[in-house]
């Protein structure tokens, strides 16, 4: 028994010795293959100075095609005609020198990003040879436009990933597709000096360059042309499409696409001057982080998307339809009143939401289309030509921000459409200028933080559009119900005048409206003694008299309830705190056997949390008593006076009792 549980233990501490050597062994090779540099298709695309000799050998032979995929390439993006030349040792220039402006940079969602067209492209399976000269260093080649991820979509209309990015190094580079498809370069930092390229097996794409190419010569080049996708380009956008709806789009019954020059100039404007310049950016500006970014925004089609119709993203995505086809080419959408172009605006504007600096949570699918406003206001469309759910929507939305009471912009059912949560930008925009949103951008790219939660974000919104308006807009934000912090009322107000007129009923799809001034009368809205002789409306009349007064409860004799302390809630009747003063007091005239005494003064935004803000004593005389607040101003919309006692055990009465404001 002895010697079998002695040999088990051997046993068993040999088992473990050579698991630990298995270890070992594996970790030390590990370790070995992790540092071992090869001397050709480097990983990172960086030289390799370890001075290893290559083992490996590289397929270099042209002739040789991959047909393995071709059965799916065939179905999408599509195969290349044999007959379409492949060109040999071809030089190609590119401009390499951008800004890196990134979505963090930027604090928007999506940015563009160094990715640079070579105007070529790739048939599937078939090697393309790329020479990158010395010196340059950290390149990538990207072969495919459509770079959406279909994993774990079914029923699949083609294979999940049909793209491919491969890294580059100085010299010979060797790298196939199976797929094919317009061959991109990325960078991951400038150069200052443009770089030249060459490449050999690929096909020229018949892209159109704005400022280059010719309307006329074009259309021939790309109807003489076999490859499947081109690129449609200006120096701010650039979209890939399928040839043959180009070449369909020339013979088009209702809108021939014969001015692809034109078309791209007006994109070019779009971007230029509704995106990036609205957003406050421009390529010489004098701080870095309000340079435009230098590469172009894109869009392309795909005949299945990982989300949805269309999806926002570098590159934008859209559905591989006649509808998006023509949202990208026609001049009609861009010259009117863009209702064909609302998805590509739609998209685009989800990259540029500033989501982490003021666009908050209910907002997603509401100020990406603020970018369809401000393109239609600069060729004078009619807004409601912009989508069907305008019309309808933004009178709902100004009828719920005239109706009296609590109101949560974030949470109303009345409010639960992007539409309706468009309509109080949109008053902005048309009654203070286009020029709110680009100041509301800028100043969130230079914020000093990003906000975390909503409620920081309706602060930041209330407080820059206040600066550029220079006007308290805490009404207007309370007419919407959208919440605000006392603490930024009470800051905001201290500089700037408050707002006078009722801007939140003008109506944007008629232009009129918005011109009612605000005036907010004080009411009693509590007391908790009332005799019937003297009404409580007679203590803000305004009136010092001995007529005019209000009296607690006398006859019946008060209850316990009835008798101090005595409580007189004051309403402001204003959609958002207002600025108060203090509280005027008047004794009721000649009858002092019922002057108040001491009293204490408390204020609410809810008339449910109250805050003290003062006891004082009142002068048992006839003269008005002014109670200013201790603190001066105070951002409020209920103040209660809180009387302890009086000349009287049980009773008390008042002239005046009113709120003291700006």
């Amino acid at each position: 028994m002895y010697q079998q549980l002695l040999f088990q233990s051997i046993k068993n501490c040999s088992m473990k010795f050579n698991q630990l050597t298995k270890i070992f062994v594996t970790i030390l090779l590990l370790t070995m293959t992790a540092c071992k540099k090869y001397g050709y298709n480097i990983p990172d695309g960086y030289p390799d100075n370890s001075g290893n000799i290559a083992t490996g050998s590289i397929d270099t032979n042209m002739k040789v095609i991959d047909k393995s995929k071709y059965s799916q390439a065939r179905v999408f993006p599509g195969l290349v005609d044999p007959s379409e030349p492949r060109v040999q040792d071809a030089k190609f220039t590119l401009d390499l020198n951008y800004t890196d402006q990134t979505a963090g940079n930027l604090r928007i969602s999506v940015a563009p990003e160094p990715q640079f067209s070579t105007g070529y492209y790739a048939a599937p399976g078939e090697l393309i040879k790329i020479v990158v000269p010395q010196g340059i260093e950290g390149l990538v080649v990207q072969i495919g436009g459509q770079t959406d991820d279909l994993s774990g979509k079914s029923p699949l209309l083609r294979d999940p990933v049909i793209y491919m990015r491969q890294q580059l190094y100085a010299g010979n580079n060797f790298v196939r597709n199976l797929y094919g498809g317009t061959i991109y370069i990325r960078a991951s930092h400038a150069y200052a000096v443009p770089v030249e390229f060459s490449i050999s097996g690929a096909c020229v794409s018949p892209d159109f360059i704005l400022g280059k190419s010719n309307d006329a010569v074009w259309m021939e080049q790309v109807k003489a042309s076999k490859v499947p996708w081109l690129e449609l380009r200006s120096n701010r956008v650039i979209f890939l499409v399928p040839r043959d709806k180009v070449v369909a789009a020339f013979n088009s019954p209702t809108e021939p696409y014969t001015q692809p020059g034109l078309v791209m100039s007006k994109w070019n404007d779009v971007f230029e001057l509704d995106y990036n310049g609205w957003m406050g950016l421009s390529d010489n500006a004098v701080d870095a982080i309000d340079r435009s970014p230098q590469g172009a925004w894109r869009g392309v089609l795909d005949i299945q998307l990982s989300l949805g119709y269309g999806h926002s993203g570098f590159p934008f995505v859209g559905q591989n339809d006649n509808e998006w086809f023509g949202s990208f080419t026609s001049l009609k959408n861009l010259s009117s009143n863009g209702t064909g172009n609302w998805g590509s605006y739609h998209e685009f504007g989800h990259n540029c939401q500033q989501t982490s600096a003021w666009s908050w949570s209910t907002l997603g699918e509401t100020t990406n289309n603020l970018f369809s406003f401000k393109v239609a206001n600069r060729i004078g469309a009619n807004y409601s030509g912009l989508h069907r759910a305008v019309n309808s929507n933004f009178p709902l939305a100004i009828t719920y921000a005239g109706t009296a009471g609590l109101k949560d912009f974030d949470r109303d059912v009345a409010m639960n459409d992007p539409f309706r949560r468009m309509t109080p930008f949109v008053q902005i925009l048309e009654l203070y200028g286009y020029g709110a949103m680009t100041y509301l951008y800028k100043e969130a790219r230079h914020a000093d933080r990003l906000n975390s939660s909503d409620i920081l974000k309706h602060n930041f919104v209330y407080e820059k559009l206040s600066d550029y308006t220079q006007t308290d807009l805490s009404p207007f934000f309370g007419a919407w119900g959208i919440l605000i912090s006392d603490a930024v009322v009470a800051k905001v107000s201290a500089k700037y005048p408050p707002l006078t007129k009722a801007i939140w009923t003008y109506n944007p799809l008629t232009k009129t409206g918005g011109t009612g001034s605000i005036i907010y009368t004080t009411t009693v809205s509590a007391s908790s003694s009332q005799s019937n002789d003297g009404n409580v409306t007679n203590l803000i009349d305004g009136v010092v008299s001995t007529s005019s007064y209000w009296s607690s409860q006398t006859s019946p004799a008060p209850t316990a309830a009835q008798t101090f302390p005595i409580a007189i809630t004051l309403a402001t009747n204003s959609p958002a705190p207002m600025l108060i003063k203090g509280v005027t007091f008047a004794q009721r005239q000649n009858v002092s056997t019922g002057y108040v005494k001491d009293v204490e003064i408390f204020t609410s935004t809810d008339n449910v949390n109250y805050t003290s803000v003062g006891t004082t004593t009142l002068p048992q005389t006839t003269a008005v008593y002014n109670y200013n607040f201790p603190d001066g101003k105070i951002s409020t919309k209920y103040v209660k006076v809180v009387i302890k006692n009086g000349a009287n055990a049980v009773s008390c009465n008042l002239s005046e009792c009113n709120l003291i404001k700006p």
